[in-house]
């Protein structure tokens, strides 16, 4: 007797939950969908650096930021522009600033990168707090999240928020499917073989800053589109979105979630989004409890999270990776 495709049979009751999601829960439920959806691209926009590449940038929130004060910016401006062309240039703005940061940072590595990508973040959040008289400080902006203009179908109002879910579920599907494939083309096979041995791959004839700065740019391209919804479901952008907490929590997402599986930070962003949400109801200390929880896993569960569900493939990428690379 032939056992049942649990896999492809999981993925499809998945995929129908999101689907119907808006259908089976309240709408504060359907808030918190879209929440983790954005943070879920955010996290793996943030492991295409950490997990990936291998370097560690604190400051990944800058491009976050650069993204959804770009989409506040063309909201307040230039309100006729259709909503998909503000999410495309919100998105192209932290690509942009990323080749421009990154083509200073991926010279670096370890600490240094570490350091440097958390100074221009900085940066960043001091021109979004000084330049008040553009981005409004830390009162932040305020805009009128705009209507969805498709052909054949009309105007789409996202005050409905089943309407907003399923644009954001699109677009994030699209990101980190985009994301997905990147990494199976041969560019992604150089970033991967940089990350472990970077001097062997340039004696293969790799640019290591080019693979580098390539992989930078495709996370800050991701973070951008993410910063970008952000800014439309929040209708609202301030200092928050750019600062040093926004910074570190895509680290957290993707350790609670685990680096080494490519979906471990959609399951980590699921688990801070729906974490925070339960237990800051009850106490104002919930940051102490991530807290403890974040150090657990690094102690003890260095998998993360993914790896209470599959133990046998949480390193599984990176052992294929290494024997190739050992090939070579």
């Amino acid at each position: 007797m032939k056992r049942l495709p649990v896999r492809p049979i999981a993925w499809v009751l998945f995929a129908a939950f999101l689907v119907l999601l808006p259908y089976l829960f309240r709408e504060i439920r359907v808030h918190i969908a879209i929440e983790v959806l954005i943070y879920a691209l955010f996290a793996v926009s943030f492991n295409l650096l950490f997990g990936y590449t291998g370097l560690l940038p604190f400051g990944h929130a800058g491009f976050f930021g650069v993204g959804a004060y770009g989409a506040a910016l063309i909201i307040s401006h230039f309100p006729g522009m259709p909503l998909l062309a503000t999410l495309l240039i919100s998105t192209v703005a932290g690509f942009v600033a990323a080749i421009v940061i990154g083509a200073v940072c991926v010279r670096l590595s370890g600490a240094y990168f570490a350091l440097i990508s958390l100074s221009f973040q900085m940066f960043l959040f001091a021109i979004a707090y000084e330049w008040r008289s553009v981005t409004n400080g830390d009162d932040g902006m305020s805009i009128a999240r705009p209507d969805l203009y498709l052909p054949f179908l009309g105007k789409i109002s996202l005050q409905n928020f089943s309407n907003l879910y399923y644009l954001t579920i699109i677009l994030v599907a699209l990101g980190i499917l985009g994301c997905y494939l990147f990494l199976k083309t041969p560019l992604g096979n150089a970033i991967i073989c940089v990350r472990e041995k970077d001097v062997r791959a340039s004696f293969l004839g790799y640019n290591v800053f080019r693979v580098k700065l390539t992989a930078f740019a495709a996370a800050g391209l991701m973070a951008g589109l993410a910063g970008g919804l952000y800014a439309i479901y929040q209708e609202v952008v301030a200092t928050t979105c750019i600062d040093n907490n926004m910074s570190m929590i895509p680290v957290l997402m993707v350790v609670i979630g685990g680096s080494s599986y490519f979906l471990g930070p959609v399951l980590g962003a699921a688990f801070y989004v729906v974490f925070q949400d339960w237990f800051s109801s009850m106490t104002g200390y919930w940051m102490i409890v991530m807290g403890g929880i974040f150090i657990v896993i690094i102690l003890y569960a260095q998998g993360g999270l993914v790896s209470l569900f599959a133990p046998e493939k949480g390193w599984r990428w990176r052992k294929e990776h290494e024997s190739d690379i050992e090939g070579a």
